[in-house]
């Protein structure tokens, strides 16, 4: 009886620790494919932090999509999105919000950067960014065919280019083509007149970024708008064809956040990590692996990487262009509808 007992609380200890062991394991959603994996070698590996909190990454398709499932709390503590959708969660309620105390981390970013609600408090953590140009074939095209945006437009391009889906192209190609022709992210006519003009010229909508590396480095299309940070991978996986362009008018900033699901368990641990990633080091390493554009002004960014990426980070972000995102989201709806019949006689 005595030996049964003492089995019994013997399982019942072990029960005990594994649930304590599995309270601390924070499940982060972010997109599948060679970005996962540099949240695992950049950020991950060297993340030893009090308390033996562990980090497991969920590749999923959209982890926006994610938080609008009202399972979201419960499947994840943390997701990655882009600084547009972040804005969107928030004014939805779909994801917390914290003070400067909580993420000391963040003082090294930007101010301007900053994901803040309406009452100042900070929605998530921006940590790196790329930013959104017109990436070209070189055996096709040359840098200075896209000198500017309008340059899309040019007729020779007839069934040579391509563009991204509704739901992208209308927060991001007609914002910086709104800001190109003389508009911006309030007064988006502009964009989506170039974008007419353009239209003739595409031969097919991307469907994924590896749809769209397929087309680009097979020479089915001669350029489309597109993020830096997969060029450059592209490049580093032998693709010596593909380059970006950064048109005179300059081209779309694209920062990404993590932030913490609305009712989302262990949100102490969370802080934890979300304080780490805000760290120089870790964004360096990021920078050195895959191009991601470090948030954090302390990072101080090799000669040799700066050549890689064509040109210094400080000329780079002097380049881009940071809308309002809270009016793009107020817009969005009738934009992505404006997109879709844009797109309507595109082949797919």
């Amino acid at each position: 009886m005595i030996s049964r007992m003492k089995a019994l609380a013997c399982a019942a200890t072990m029960m005990c620790v594994a649930a304590s062991a599995a309270a601390q394991e924070l499940t982060m959603a972010v997109w599948g494919g060679g970005g996962a994996n540099t949240w695992r070698e950049a950020f991950i590996k060297q993340f030893v932090p009090e308390g033996g909190v562990t980090i497991k990454m969920v590749e999923v398709p959209n982890p926006a999509g994610g938080l609008r499932s009202p399972a979201a709390a419960s499947q994840y503590n943390l997701a990655l999105v882009t600084y547009f959708e972040a804005i969107a969660l928030s004014k939805a309620g779909l994801i917390e919000s914290f003070d400067d105390k909580q993420l000391p981390g963040i003082g090294d970013v930007d101010p301007k950067y900053l994901t803040r609600d309406k009452t100042g408090r900070h929605v998530g953590l921006p940590v790196y960014f790329t930013y959104y140009g017109i990436a070209y074939n070189t055996e096709l095209a040359k840098a200075e065919d896209f000198a500017s945006w309008q340059g899309l437009a040019d007729a020779r391009w007839k069934g040579k280019l391509s563009l991204t889906r509704p739901v992208y192209l209308a927060p991001y190609d007609a914002v910086i083509m709104a800001k190109a022709m003389g508009g911006s992210e309030k007064d988006i006519d502009p964009g989506f007149k170039l974008l007419e003009r353009i239209a003739p010229n595409v031969l097919a909508t991307y469907t994924s970024l590896a749809h769209m590396n397929t087309l680009l480095t097979r020479r089915e299309v001669a350029a489309v708008p597109f993020y830096a940070s997969r060029v450059w991978a592209l490049r580093r996986q032998g693709a010596a064809n593909v380059d970006i362009v950064i048109p005179s008018e300059g081209a779309l900033m694209l920062p990404y956040v993590v932030v913490v699901p609305k009712g989302a368990k262990h949100q102490d641990k969370a802080l934890l990590w979300l304080n780490y990633i805000a760290g120089a080091e870790p964004q360096l390493r990021a920078a050195l692996l895959d191009g991601w554009l470090p948030m954090n002004s302390k990072v101080k960014l090799p000669e040799d990487l700066q050549k890689t990426l064509g040109r210094p980070y400080d000329e780079i972000v002097k380049r881009l262009y940071s809308p309002d995102w809270s009016a793009v989201v107020d817009h969005n709806e009738a934009r992505v509808d404006r997109a879709e019949k844009l797109l309507s006689g595109v082949e797919k």
